[in-house]
């Protein structure tokens, strides 16, 4: 790895493990090899080796100079980083944030006394800013990471999981309840999630209250409305910022609702230098509209046509603004409705038209979608820009609404029916042919960017297919399936791909050839995710429907992909005589297609199943004809496959050090990508060359790290596999007893009679190994050891 643009004590974080860094805190206590091994139920020989790594690591010959190293750089403070990679998702800020001292000081106190701390307040008060600006600020008192998780633009509660889950980047991966599956993995974690614009989800506010039971050390800042109602809530009220009263002596300019003004005032009048006179007009603006955000960004904006007298003129013409929509709330915090209409009236034709159409977006939109969706010119968005009705993001090139105002426009558009189809229509058929040109992409050298791009614009994607699925327009639904379908694979949105197919079958149905087709191509599709949430029977029944039934309709790319469902879970189900019918019939397809990227994903099954046959010069063969194409094509995510296959052969051969060089190799690559199931599989076959090379370190490292990823997604059958494996480290490491209480857990556990490929049934390996130990160890040692390994739990000894 180059680590020429980190600092030094970046690269040292990098390259110490976070066992190693564990070790060293526990160096800096002065604590002996013994000591360190019992504190950590680990052999004193396996603290040796990770102390030589340690001395090695920071280019020292002693502890007591590690320890001054580490101290130096700051080591013993940091935080060890995360097994899931970043830290925060937080938005970069947009403009210079203004004020709120005492707001951001009440929520940097409120996380030590509070797990639940609500913003409330109308919308366009700030409520958004001042919790991404408070998150940022209390960042250090989360070492697993501060998420925002942004809820404006999903419509309804039952996917307030899924969104947290993407916000966390973390797989709903298992047929397990996907709430069940996002709590244990928050079980253990000290994170802070930002829940930004709750008010809409009020009938699934369920979800906080058991994240707030499940999980001690995670806290939730949430922003709404309205009260979420819930007995561990804490309300900050958030008022307008800060403005003048009419008989106010002080310098007005320090005041926060003026800075506010004259910081959006430049934007649309560059060096604007108000009048003592302006200056006093702006605190009767800043006054009129109680301080809030919103509307002093959009009185400002007037400045292009309008000047700070007649700005003032125009609010004061109508004073009976329509009542907050906060109940309860001070009576200075009145509605925006006013200011949004003076706003509005103020825009050319062409400007409300295009406004009124882009509220037809969800989660933000491009210059080029805008473009082809709204028809608005550069100019007209540049207006918009200018006049604070949208946003743009220089970082990501994205263009937003504020959501109060999005919400206004789309009322606007409601209310003209024909224009509302319109709008929708041209949305979908944009991001129909945007998934269309992205199926090409995902599977080149472009793919990091185009899934970039799409993960921007996923919740448009999805409107698009709930779009045409309503309609059922098979021809727009077959250049929105096969990226979608990919996406979810790719970042193993298995619970939610189940769950998407399964509702488009159904609505699909058999009316005519087309919709037959999709419907059974969704069906084949649903099979496919049901394979990884171990439900592989009734996936390959799935599978089989769907393959029935295009067999008869001429979709032969849509049938290789429906075989390739029946494939893989004819793998799991051991039914290898089908995975390969299933897979020469793919492959056949593919190659009357000339498709070299669906032949090279149809030889992933082929190889692995060389790899159960134990031909491994075969399976070399077809993993290097599929790595060849996957680096013609430029596609690196599905390279990772033919490198576990290529990792297996040498395995199988016995050629450990060369296994492990191709495990590495697809671990690089799925980490950089976010391949979770290449990730996964590559690390527990790492964890298991090491224990087979005596590299006890490593397999310790490749073992937890693959432990912690298989618990989380509810890999119950992997986690045992992975439990076995800790077992025989602990033998490498002379923990016979500790060895033995696992391999009795493993034992009578119901999946361990599962078969793993190249080594039989897990069961059959654990009794050998128990076998074996029986003749090292007195009776009553192992009798002992095993019942405390039948009453061990696993879900506690996994954490």
């Amino acid at each position: 790895m180059d680590n020429s643009g980190l600092s030094g004590d970046q690269v040292y974080t990098e390259s110490l493990t976070w066992r190693e860094q564990d070790i060293l805190i526990l160096l800096a206590e002065r604590l002996t090899n013994r000591e360190i091994a019992e504190r950590l139920h680990l052999a004193e020989s396996t603290i040796k080796d990770y102390v030589g790594n340690i001395l090695s690591k920071l280019y020292v010959k002693n502890r007591r100079q590690a320890v001054q190293k580490a101290l130096e750089l700051g080591l013993l403070e940091r935080d060890r980083p995360t097994s899931s990679g970043s830290r925060s998702n937080l938005p970069p800020e947009r403009t210079q944030f203004v004020g709120r001292r005492h707001e951001l000081a009440e929520i940097k106190r409120q996380p030590s006394e509070t797990r639940l701390l609500s913003l409330i307040g109308p919308g366009g008060i700030g409520k958004t800013r001042l919790a991404l600006k408070g998150a940022e600020a209390a960042s250090a008192d989360f070492k697993d990471g501060i998420f925002f998780v942004p809820l404006a633009p999903i419509r309804s509660s039952k996917d307030i999981i899924q969104t947290i889950a993407e916000a966390l980047k973390f797989p709903i991966a298992t047929h397990e309840d996907p709430g069940h599956q996002l709590l244990r993995y928050l079980r253990s974690r000290n994170l802070l999630l930002v829940m930004d614009n709750f008010e809409h989800l009020l009938d699934g506010v369920e979800i906080v209250t058991e994240i707030l039971q499940a999980a001690p050390q995670v806290k939730i800042l949430a922003t709404s409305r309205e009260r979420l109602n819930l007995g561990a809530e804490t309300i900050l009220a958030v008022g307008g910022l800060g403005f003048p009263a009419g008989d106010d002596t002080h310098d007005i300019s320090t005041y926060d609702a003026i800075t506010l003004f004259l910081q959006s005032a430049n934007k649309v009048r560059p060096g604007f230098d108000p009048s003592p006179d302006e200056l006093a007009q702006i605190g009767d603006i800043c006054q009129i509209v109680g301080g809030l955000p919103l509307a002093i960004e959009l009185a400002a904006a007037w400045l292009h046509i309008l000047n700070v007298a007649e700005i003032a003129a125009e609010l004061e013409k109508d004073l009976d603004i329509l009542s907050t929509e906060v109940r309860d709330a001070p009576e200075r915090h009145r509605s925006i409705r006013t200011v949004f209409d003076q706003s509005w009236s103020l825009l050319d034709p062409a400007e409300r038209e295009i406004f009124t159409l882009l509220s037809i977006f969800r989660g933000g939109f491009t210059r080029d979608a805008a473009g082809q969706v709204a028809g608005a010119s550069l100019k007209l968005l540049s207006g918009l820009v200018n006049k604070s009705f949208i946003h743009h993001d220089p970082d990501s090139d994205r263009l937003g609404i504020h959501e109060l105002l999005r919400q206004y426009a789309e009322q606007r558009l409601e209310g003209s029916p024909e224009t509302h189809i319109a709008a929708g229509d041209a949305h979908a058929a944009f991001y129909a042919d945007f998934m269309q040109q992205h199926w090409d992409d995902l599977k080149s050298s472009r793919q990091m960017l185009a899934l970039a791009e799409i993960e921007a614009d996923i919740q448009n994607i999805r409107a698009a297919w709930r779009h045409y699925l309503d309609q059922k327009n098979t021809q727009q639904l077959w250049k929105l399936i096969y990226g979608i379908w990919h996406v979810y694979w790719i970042h193993w949105w298995n619970h939610a791909g189940m769950q998407l197919f399964a509702e488009a079958a159904q609505i699909l149905g058999h009316d005519d050839p087309e919709s037959a087709a999709l419907s059974a191509l969704s069906t084949a599709f649903q099979g496919y995710f049901m394979a990884f949430l171990d439900l592989s029977k009734q996936g390959y029944e799935k599978a089989q429907e769907g393959v029935a039934i295009l067999e008869q309709l001429n979709h032969p790319k849509a049938l290789a992909f429906a075989n390739h469902s029946m494939v893989l879970n004819a793998y799991f189900l051991s039914r290898y005589t089908d995975q390969i019918d299933g897979m020469n019939k793919m492959v056949a397809i593919a190659r009357e297609l000339d498709d070299q990227w669906l032949t090279a994903f149809a030889l992933f099954g082929l190889s692995l199943a060389a790899i159960v046959q134990e031909d491994y010069q075969k399976a070399r063969e077809l993993a290097n004809t599929h790595l060849e194409i996957c680096q013609q094509l430029g596609d690196r995510i599905n390279s990772t496959t033919p490198l576990i296959v290529l990792g297996h052969a040498a395995l199988g051969c016995g050629e450990l050090d060369l296994a492990r060089d191709y495990y590495l190799r697809c671990l690089n690559i799925a980490q950089e990508s976010g391949f979770h199931y290449a990730i996964q599989t590559s690390t527990k076959y790492l964890s298991n060359v090491a224990i087979s090379l005596g590299n006890l370190v490593d397999a310790e490292k490749y073992l937890c790290q693959s432990l912690r990823i298989t618990n989380e997604i509810g890999f119950v059958r992997d986690v045992v596999i992975l439990i076995y494996e800790y077992a025989r480290l602990q033998v490498e490491q002379d923990n016979f007893e500790r060895a033995v209480e696992l391999l009795a857990l493993v034992i009578q556990h119901p999946t361990s009679n599962q078969y793993r490929m190249l080594q039989g049934h897990v069961r059959d390996s654990a009794k050998e190994l128990l076998a074996t130990l029986a003749s090292e160890l007195p009776p009553h040692i192992i009798t002992a050891a095993q019942e405390r390994g039948r009453q061990m739990d696993l879900d506690d000894f996994v954490t």
